[in-house]
């Protein structure tokens, strides 16, 4: 298959979704669904026919085209199952439970996927995106979807509970919604509950402990200030929420939800088992390698606590298939856990190799991603630091220049191998 670069890859998505708006009741799309604009949407896809052939969306835009211009509701009833419709797709999992992915956007161009679990007597809300206008525009237009498309009468308000995966904003953020508009309850693991419920408190320290971390990692003074400025700001507006239910690892929510904790990504990270189908929100996705964070910031993240939760992840017996928090479905769970391990197995290898000489963690994350934008620099810089953290611990790594931390007190610190 042609490599088609990330950036087009969403691009085509990002039509697909506003081109099936077309398929939407007029209601549903002058209300919830009105910034769609599918005749648009539907000419710059064609536009990406090449992009569509290479991604192998070649049978999906004819289908859609067709459906269209045709208007057959067969036709649409099949599509909708198949591919879903602006972002929303039902899958199954057990005897009689509907699953439905709703795509969110939570931050410009970032895209969540909410779950919506259902079954007789039981609304389940496996993350509640990040509260942002429009995670709260993509959210309403999902409920509204679930009703219209798929025939599911189920609101927003009558959700029995709101299980958050773990607690970074993209996933949590919406919880103060929640609070305000429904009845629910609020479950996390008890690793995150405090960041929900001591949020103030959570920046102010974390804020501290990333200052640290790029102290030593040799980012300047000057730029140490930006990425403070960047990291505190998309969360200023949360109000922090008392949590109705902690969860531990083995605990079992609604009518049977196992939880498996998964700390590495996350401290509190949970996959939620469905019956046969697992939610592995960022743990494991279907094409990216989920972003890992030092340990030196986040107590419970690190490789180490990754590595073992991968294996974790690998032995649930009885998935037959898995759904990320974000991008598509995992079909072979066990295939892609081992892509993913594999991958930074080759990573380790390729610091150690890049450490033949002494390096901080700017210049080994340099070299790995290049010149990093915006939040990227921080997310390149957490990258590198806990590939460099785990060859440390591991003792394939020593600081080199050792006496010159000893005597400072805000030491970069240099990195070389063993």
């Amino acid at each position: 298959m042609v490599h088609v670069p990330s950036k087009t890859r969403k691009k085509v998505e990002w039509l697909f979704r506003r081109a099936e708006g077309a398929l939407l009741p007029a209601a549903v799309l002058s209300r919830e669904g009105a910034h769609l604009d599918w005749p648009e949407a539907l000419k710059r896809l064609a536009d990406e026919r090449a992009a569509i052939v290479a991604l192998g969306f070649e049978t999906r835009f004819d289908a859609l085209t067709r459906v269209i211009e045709s208007g057959d509701t067969p036709d649409r009833t099949t599509y909708v199952e198949q591919h879903g419709v602006a972002g929303t797709r039902r899958f199954r999992a057990g005897s009689g439970t509907r699953i439905y992915c709703m795509s969110v956007e939570t931050f410009p161009h970032h895209i969540n996927n909410v779950y919506l679990l259902v079954e007789e007597g039981s609304v389940v809300l496996f993350d509640c995106g990040s509260g942002s206008p429009s995670s709260r525009r993509d959210l309403a237009l999902g409920f509204a979807l679930v009703r219209a498309a798929f025939g599911e009468e189920v609101r927003y308000e009558s959700v029995d509970w709101c299980v958050v995966s773990h607690a970074h904003f993209d996933h949590f953020g919406g919880v103060n919604l929640f609070k305000e508009e429904t009845r629910g309850h609020l479950a996390v693991h008890e690793l995150d509950a405090r960041v929900l419920s001591c949020f103030t408190e959570r920046i102010v320290i974390a804020s501290k402990d990333c200052d640290v971390f790029w102290c030593r990692a040799g980012v300047p003074d000057a730029e140490r200030a930006v990425l403070l400025t960047m990291y505190q700001s998309a969360k200023s507006a949360f109000r922090p929420q008392e949590v109705d239910r902690g969860l531990r690892d083995g605990d079992t929510i609604g009518p049977g939800y196992r939880v498996h904790h998964v700390p590495g990504h996350c401290p509190g990270l949970m996959c939620l088992q469905v019956h046969d189908v697992l939610l592995t929100s960022d743990h494991v996705l279907s094409r990216i390698t989920p972003h890992q964070f030092p340990q030196a910031i986040t107590p419970f993240a690190g490789l180490e606590h990754y590595f073992h939760s991968l294996a974790k992840v690998r032995k649930v017996e009885g998935i037959n298939f898995a759904l990320g928090g974000h991008e598509e479905p995992i079909w072979d769970l066990r295939a892609r856990v081992d892509a993913i391990a594999l991958f930074h197995r080759d990573r380790l290898a390729k610091v150690l190799d890049l450490c033949a000489e002494s390096r901080t963690v700017v210049q080994v994350s340099q070299a790995l991603f290049g010149e990093q934008e915006g939040y990227s620099r921080i997310l390149a810089l957490d990258e590198a630091g806990a590939h460099v953290e785990y060859l440390h611990q591991l003792g394939q790594l020593r600081i080199a220049n050792l006496d010159q931390v000893a005597k400072s007190r805000d030491p970069v610190i240099e990195y070389v191998r063993r």
